[in-house]
């Protein structure tokens, strides 16, 4: 079978039909009024690079080939006469002493090899460009002489910069007014120009990095013409500014979740919310088919599963989980009867699924094939409670979360074990456990041995 790996790579393609929504929020960033910050948020790995690359892409920006997926002819997009945008990674400059002086000098470099930029620089001349572009550089340099800036500072800072380039001591302009003269004198010529800064992966950097570069927009850049569009984990930067934020010492947790919260609600006032992929089994078996030579096992995959919920809606996950797939579907030779492909499928599916997500329970069966046994006894609610009504749950599945309500004997209670409504964004769902209770009756300890060992099949049936 041909192996086809998934990689992590963004992808301007739209598998999951965000067209609708691109076009809506390209729209908004257009005519907002300015300053403006809209925040992109969503679990990792739930595609926010990918969704913010694609609405980039829709205001006439560009990425470089190689950090960005393109199968598709993306050349009719209508650029924007109006529009400039700067694709900003926060996670690559999270150890610099001043974040937003890494924003402003990567501003300088991407506005230097716009064709829009040049064009207007063209009627005057480079000389012009390369003396405002230096001028982004000037304020960085003065604004990094504090790794964390506050109003006071700006004001020393803006008096400094005054008198030495205005010799006009006690000018009240600051640097912000020279900032977005700046980027003004930077953007193409007529009316409602703005640059759209795209701010990635601002969740990943550590707590300080995050909240210096969050000040550096507050104090800095909330400046006319000027659109941020930041992706992030919400729940992971509010953890962040907790750590951050000053807070009086008898602050519950609660007290200071809240504090943080507004504090970002400040920051960012218009919020999109990635939606999750509506039916993972079916965004699976389009990667599953990729491998064009095993489109007929990823068909026994969808006959197997049908409409029974058993992935993760997590894009990043789903990748990962289909490169584990097309690994163990070599180990188990492929039967000619549908029924028995059925099962093959759902076999190959937990092994992969075990094996990528959770190591504790993949290491325990790999070393006793029995303890699936114990598996399969926890999904369908046989590790529960004793007659007596006490927990005894495994000590490996404390941390774990089954996905569905379940009922058993007489179905007139709901078992303590069970989740009712789990948030399909919680990383500890184990995901595949109605499956599991649909095929338990095919599912012995003896099959999955060649899953385990890892042994490839000779031959396909």
């Amino acid at each position: 079978m041909a192996l086809v790996l998934l990689d992590d790579l963004p992808t301007l393609d739209d598998k999951l039909g965000w067209a609708g929504e691109i076009e809506r929020l390209k729209y908004r960033v257009e005519h907002c009024p300015t300053p403006h910050v809209l925040g992109i948020h969503g679990d990792w790995g739930a595609g926010k690079t990918s969704f913010m690359r694609q609405l980039q892409h829709s205001l006439g920006g560009e990425a470089e080939a190689d950090v960005v997926r393109q199968s598709v002819d993306h050349n009719n997009i209508e650029n924007s006469n109006s529009v400039v945008t700067i694709w900003f990674d926060a996670w690559r400059y999270q150890h610099e002493s001043s974040p937003v002086v890494a924003l402003l000098q990567e501003m300088r470099r991407q506005f230097s090899n716009m064709a829009k930029v040049r064009a207007k620089f063209d009627k005057l001349s480079k000389v012009a460009l390369q003396y405002t572009l230096d001028g982004l550089a000037g304020i960085g340099k003065v604004i990094g002489y504090e790794a964390i800036p506050n109003t006071e500072k700006v004001r020393g800072l803006a008096e400094a910069w005054d008198k030495n380039h205005y010799h006009q001591p006690g000018q009240a302009d600051s640097l912000r007014k020279h900032l977005h003269e700046t980027i003004l004198a930077l953007l193409p010529d007529g009316e409602n120009t703005r640059v759209v800064v795209f701010i990635d992966d601002l969740d990943r950097c550590n707590p300080k990095s995050a909240f210096k570069l969050l000040e550096g927009l507050k104090i800095y850049l909330n400046l006319p013409n000027c659109v941020f569009v930041l992706g992030m984990n919400e729940n992971i930067l509010i953890d962040a500014v907790k750590e951050e934020i000053s807070v009086p010492s008898d602050a519950s947790s609660g007290d200071v979740y809240l504090r943080a919260s507004h504090y970002l609600e400040k920051i960012c006032t218009d919020i999109y919310r990635l939606p999750l992929p509506r039916s993972s089994s079916e965004f699976f078996l389009k990667m599953l088919m990729a491998n064009t030579e095993g489109s007929e096992a990823a068909q026994s995959f969808m006959l197997a599963v049908g409409n029974t919920v058993c992935l993760p809606p997590n894009l990043r996950r789903l990748k990962a989980l289909a490169n584990q797939w097309q690994r163990f579907a070599g180990c188990v030779l492929y039967p000619s009867e549908i029924e028995q492909q059925k099962i093959w499928a759902v076999r190959v599916l937990i092994a992969s699924y075990i094996h990528q997500f959770h190591r504790d329970l993949w290491e325990r069966w790999h070393f006793d094939a029995d303890f699936w046994n114990e598996c399969i006894a926890w999904c369908c609610g046989e590790r529960s409670q004793n007659a007596n009504g006490v927990n005894v749950s495994p000590n490996w599945a404390i941390a774990l979360k089954l996905t569905s309500r379940i009922q058993v004997g007489d179905g007139s209670s709901r078992p303590a074990w069970a989740v009712q409504y789990p948030n399909p964004g919680d990383i500890n769902l184990f995901w595949i456990d109605e499956l599991i209770r649909e095929y338990r009756d095919y599912l012995l300890s003896v099959d999955f041995q060649p899953l385990l060992e890892g042994r490839q099949a000779l031959v396909n049936a």
